[in-house]
């Protein structure tokens, strides 16, 4: 088991949802923390130490990553653990889908995680081995990684896309002992819908009657706090949606009847007020 007191952490999407409640159950632990999001008042607002480092990156922005971490080798003089956060959806059927949505989604979501685990790496090389690891990858992507969700194409894209991409880093790291995590959460009680809704331009609601499998954000956290502890190739948070989706890949007829009846209609062309 690795030891949270004193693990230097970056988490990125900081501010809010899960990245916020993974950054209340580190500081708890005693880690030491850099929290990243856009809006850095979001980030002071965070009921956690005063003296976690705070700043303000736009991850689509590779610089800005590289940034990160070398503020965060300069503070606490290594990086022990890098959580790959940042990201958002939205609704759209493929053929309305912009080239300008597919692309920000991608350099969000993708090339932030890429960009931030490279910048990371070099630190995490240099890094002694402690409880058999010297470091760890982890990245937020989601159960839609192995069953793409309707109008959702370019954010599940994006999510296979992070899946397969710590499939790689896992076995090139494997010999250096660093580990590589990916974590499939399934839909959480956040402010995720009512984003993909604003960015999309409409709110789209699943249909009536269907239940789906929700999630507290705490959950989800806890369940990465025990896969920073001990390090896994994928952290499931609601174990069941892992044996479905792998159902679904053996049987996809099955999965498409599946998703076809729990798929999202819109329903008004702007959001509410205050969403």
């Amino acid at each position: 088991m690795r030891s949270l007191s004193g693990m230097v952490v970056i988490i990125t999407g900081a501010s809010a949802g899960i990245g916020e409640s993974l950054a209340k159950h580190l500081d708890a632990a005693g880690a030491r923390l850099t929290l990243a999001a856009r809006r850095k008042d979001l980030l002071d607002a965070l009921p956690v130490s005063a003296d976690h480092l705070r700043m303000s990156v736009d991850v689509a922005d590779s610089a800005a990553c590289a940034e990160l971490v070398a503020a965060t080798v300069a503070r606490y003089g290594r990086v022990d653990t890098v959580v790959a956060n940042a990201g958002y959806g939205f609704f759209s059927p493929v053929a309305d889908c912009t080239d300008d949505q597919w692309n920000a989604i991608w350099r969000t979501n993708v090339m932030g995680t890429v960009a931030l685990v490279r910048a990371a790496l070099p630190h995490l090389r240099r890094n002694e081995i402690a409880d058999r690891w010297r470091g760890q990858v982890m990245a937020v992507s989601s159960g839609l990684a192995r069953r793409a969700m309707p109008d959702m194409a370019a954010y599940s894209a994006t999510k296979a896309a992070q899946l397969s991409f710590c499939e790689s880093l896992r076995v090139e790291l494997r010999d250096e002992r660093i580990a590589v995590t990916s974590v499939h959460p399934v839909t959480t009680r956040s402010r995720f819908f009512a984003v993909a809704d604003q960015v999309s331009g409409q709110v789209w609601k699943r249909a009536p009657g269907l239940r789906e499998p929700v999630q507290e954000v705490d959950a989800v956290a806890a369940a990465m706090v025990t896969a920073i502890r001990k390090p896994r190739p994928e952290c499931w948070p609601y174990p069941l949606a892992r044996w479905m989706t792998g159902l679904g890949s053996l049987w996809p007829s099955l999965g498409d009847r599946i998703m076809h009846r729990h798929r999202r209609r819109p329903q008004a062309q702007h959001p509410p007020a205050g969403d």
